[in-house]
């Protein structure tokens, strides 16, 4: 475990490993622990770096937060690649929004990009508007129904950590990703490598239809995953395989 002061934040990650730099990002209100079944079958042959983004479990904000919370989290990504050197990366669900801020800016940071089911609001369907319910009915309220989107009904109590995680995300970060437009013609002419990773068990879902969308804006195809939403957690030993044959480019 080490730590880096950032402005306004202090980021705590974790390096398993050997070989090319892969780094892990986890999305929405989750942390590092999301890829504890994932990280050592990587480490195997790629010296993994997984982290906390700003705001969640270990990575305490250390002031409020600013008025550009989405760019706040690409910047973090870059000051991190600058501790353990260009990289490969799997970007999960709101933390490959978090990846297409950053490559907006420091596209020479990164090698390929795994963009896995970006849920990019412009191409999903309406739905409640959850930071809305946290700010008039509480974390309880939004919870439930942010659950409820993604299929889990009832949703699961929280511990204290998730509690937490949960308000900063419905609080700031949530809204940010939600309002995050992608620049298109940016992305198009970046540098990086692009891959748009789709799960094999998210066909007719809602992120499945948006990163098929983004796809076809972006001019690519798509890369089917084992698992749903949360394969890389669920069909670990079958997601790292399939993740390394994408990053080898088969």
């Amino acid at each position: 475990m080490t730590t880096l002061a950032v402005p306004g934040a202090t980021l705590t990650y974790d390096v398993q490993g050997h070989g090319p730099v892969l780094l892990l990002v986890p999305g929405g209100p989750a942390d590092a622990m999301v890829f504890t079944h994932i990280r050592p079958l990587l480490a195997e042959d790629h010296t993994v770096v997984t982290y906390d983004p700003r705001g969640l479990s270990r990575s305490p904000l250390t002031g409020t937060p600013g008025p550009d919370v989405l760019r706040d989290h690409a910047e973090d990504v870059h000051r991190l690649l600058a501790e353990v050197g260009p990289a490969d990366v799997l970007a999960s669900s709101g933390g490959a929004i978090t990846l297409l801020e950053h490559l907006r800016h420091h596209a020479a940071d990164v090698r390929t990009v795994v963009l896995h089911e970006p849920p990019v609001t412009r191409y999903l369907p309406a739905g409640p508007d959850v930071p809305a319910l946290f700010r008039e009915q509480g974390l309880a309220a939004a919870f439930a129904a942010f659950m409820k989107v993604v299929g889990i009904d009832p949703a699961p109590p929280l511990d204290p950590r998730a509690e937490g995680n949960f308000a900063y995300f419905f609080g700031h970060l949530m809204p940010a990703t939600g309002a995050y437009e992608p620049d298109l013609d940016a992305l198009r002419a970046t540098p990086a490598r692009l891959v748009v990773a789709i799960g094999e068990e998210s066909t007719g879902l809602p992120v499945h239809r948006a990163a098929r969308d983004l796809a076809t804006a972006l001019g690519t195809g798509t890369e089917v995953f084992p698992g749903g939403h949360g394969g890389f957690d669920t069909h670990a030993d079958a997601f790292a395989a399939r993740l390394r044959d994408v990053l080898e480019g088969c």
